[in-house]
């Protein structure tokens, strides 16, 4: 028996010594250093001229306006970021205001002396928008009055705006003949919000 001790303790040597010597000595190694993950920019502009594009533009001051008047609005918004834009809507937030003390005429029909009449007056007769090649007109809106649109949201562009892409928007708005004294030195501030989504 002791023979056979020997034989597995020298049998057991030698598998543990195979087993060191089966590792292999070639290793290698693989790294991934840093990487990143970021978002990109999403950023609208609006210009009088298409020219320079900003974040906060007066675009108009209408003044002297007399009954059967028209004026256009014209102005551009440019995707400055480099997500696409899908959808741009635009909301229009009035407040009207008596400019002065009442003249005699106003005086004689007008009974709210503390705000005017005149976004009442004030209408839309056509509002377009131009995507390249492409101008759609917004006839929902053609017909009503800056009263009448009041904190409504109108949808101006539902597509693809691309990165540097802009859009022309011209919207008339036209004093109407039906507008009587009670108009007289009234004046509406106008704050249009642009909005933009992806």
């Amino acid at each position: 028996m002791g023979h056979q001790k020997i034989v597995l303790a020298g049998a057991l040597l030698l598998l543990v010594a195979l087993a060191g010597f089966s590792r292999s000595i070639f290793t290698d190694v693989a790294l991934s250093e840093n990487n990143e993950i970021s978002s990109g920019e999403f950023d609208i502009g609006i210009s009088k001229d298409g020219e320079r594009f900003y974040n906060d533009l007066k675009l108009f001051d209408f003044s002297d306006l007399k009954p059967g008047d028209e004026r256009a609005v014209t102005f551009y918004v440019k995707n400055r970021g480099d997500l696409e834009v899908s959808r741009i809507t635009m909301t229009l937030y009035i407040n009207d205001l008596e400019d002065g003390a009442l003249p005699p005429a106003e005086k004689e029909v007008d009974n709210t002396t503390d705000r005017g009449e005149l976004s009442g007056y004030l209408v839309i007769t056509g509002l377009s928008v131009q995507h390249g090649d492409i101008t759609t007109d917004l006839a929902e809106v053609v017909g009503k009055t800056l009263k009448e649109l009041d904190g409504k949201e109108i949808e101006l562009f539902k597509g693809s705006l691309g990165e540097g892409e802009v859009l022309k928007v011209v919207m008339r708005v036209r004093f109407s003949p039906e507008a009587g004294n009670e108009c007289q030195t009234d004046r509406v501030d106008v704050d249009m919000k642009i909005n933009a989504e992806q």
